[in-house]
């Protein structure tokens, strides 16, 4: 539960993504800013990695409501070595908020259920429709 007023502070921040951190609230909230590249996936996947690792914070929002369709490629590289990368973290839960678009929605958890078959999830998530329902769980 959140016990002060949220002081964020920004770890990273490009035109593609952006990644804020609350230490007091031991909370993170990151956000695409657009639809991305394999090379931006891995980029914004590995800053907010070192994010999570350099804060030891365990609890996140990543809001992917502006993401659009994801290559291969960068589903691969979601499901396999992005969330064995969260994994290495002392993240504990993860919630997040998928497009509102049913195509681009299926995706992301496609790649989320084929982490979670592999075994490498160290940590608990959920998927949301919007941002408000997100924090209220990660709040829990």
């Amino acid at each position: 539960m959140l016990l002060k007023q949220p002081t964020f502070q920004t770890a990273f921040s490009s035109d593609f993504y952006k990644i804020d951190v609350d230490q007091e609230n031991n909370l993170l909230m990151a956000v695409w800013l657009r639809g991305v590249s394999e090379s931006e996936m891995i980029t914004g996947g590995t800053k907010l990695y070192e994010a999570l690792r350099d804060t030891g914070i365990t609890r996140a929002v990543a809001n992917a409501e502006r993401l659009s369709m994801l290559d291969t490629a960068t589903k691969d590289w979601m499901s396999t070595s992005f969330y064995e990368l969260l994994s290495q973290t002392p993240l504990q839960k993860l919630a997040r908020v998928l497009p509102s678009t049913l195509f681009y929605k299926l995706a992301l958890e496609a790649v989320a259920t084929r982490a979670e078959a592999q075994n490498i999830n160290r940590f608990q998530f959920k998927n949301f429709s919007n941002q408000k329902d997100a924090l209220i769980w990660i709040n829990q």
